[in-house]
């Protein structure tokens, strides 16, 4: 395990245990989320070293690095992500009819084969087995460790959705995010929001927790605070609607113990994403996207 000694967001080294949790969706083994007593930015902590992280993403609830439908829930999830992959897109490109785009992250590759009828895109991504669904869907994947070999002021846009929770080298990586960006350009990024309600709700049981893959645990005021100390600015916030129904369920199926989504799951989760809806403003949805540029 590595043992993380400095806050990611302020460099503190002065850390209380924030909440205890559990790899619900693979291995079961426990895992502490500390608060930053500076400035409160949680991050999970220890964390497995980086050779071994990726044996945490074999779960099957891990639905992003599949093509698989074999079940209800994932075929809706299919269905919902064809729909925001368009409107990701829409956002993302700004309306332009051309340009250059990075998707860090980017799973199976079905984002950056839409937007590739347009743009020209490359993709990033550390999983082999989802780097080869998306070479066969023709699009330009490389391994995510490729990103520090990109030419800096090359892309209008760059996108991270739900990816900057996963990133191994925080600081490391969005300082060559902010060079490969074009002055001009935007970043969008896409993270669960841990002061929504879904989350107060579920506490230790909430599924965007993700232990151990979620390393870090995000509030509006660290994505900008973090952004700043890099040079950017966050412009807008955005809700993603849809994510408070999917972590719910998941959250109801943790919480009840069950191997598999049950009806009650499904009916508990559906009623609790609706909840957090309603409650949230326009910075406590259960997941947000942050559209950022360059500080001035």
């Amino acid at each position: 395990m590595n043992q993380i000694t400095q806050c990611p967001v302020c460099d503190s080294s002065e850390f209380s245990t924030a909440l205890e949790g559990v790899d619900y969706g693979y291995t079961q083994e426990e895992f502490t989320i500390v608060s930053c007593t500076s400035c409160g930015f949680w991050f999970t902590n220890p964390i497995p070293t980086e050779d071994k992280i990726g044996d945490y993403y074999k779960s099957e609830n891990y639905i992003s690095h599949t093509s698989s439908k074999k079940g209800l829930f994932e075929r809706l999830y299919h269905i919902v992500r064809k729909r925001a992959i368009k409107q990701k897109f829409k956002l993302s490109s700004r309306g332009k009819s051309q340009g250059h785009l990075l998707d860090i992250g980017c799973g199976t590759g079905d984002f950056l084969l839409f937007a590739s009828q347009n743009w020209k895109v490359k993709g990033l991504e550390p999983s082999d087995d989802a780097r080869k669904l998306a070479a066969d869907k023709g699009v330009d994947v490389s391994p995510a460790t490729d990103l520090h070999s990109l030419e800096a002021n090359t892309f209008d846009s760059i996108t991270m959705w739900h990816v900057l929770e996963h990133v191994y080298d925080l600081n490391k990586d969005l300082a060559q995010i902010k060079n490969v960006l074009k002055d001009d350009g935007y970043l969008y990024v896409a993270v669960p929001n841990r002061t929504s309600f879904d989350a107060k709700h579920y506490q230790k049981y909430w599924a965007a927790y993700d232990l151990p893959i979620h390393l870090y645990h995000f509030a509006p005021a660290d994505i900008k605070t973090l952004m700043k100390k890099h040079g950017m600015e966050v412009e807008k916030v955005l809700p993603m609607k849809f994510d408070s129904y999917y972590v719910s369920m998941l959250s109801e199926q943790y919480k009840n113990q069950h191997k598999k989504l049950s009806i009650g799951d499904i009916i508990k989760g559906f009623w609790n994403g609706f909840r957090s809806n309603m409650k949230a403003n326009n910075e406590t949805y259960s997941s947000q996207i942050y559209v950022i540029k360059k500080a001035a």
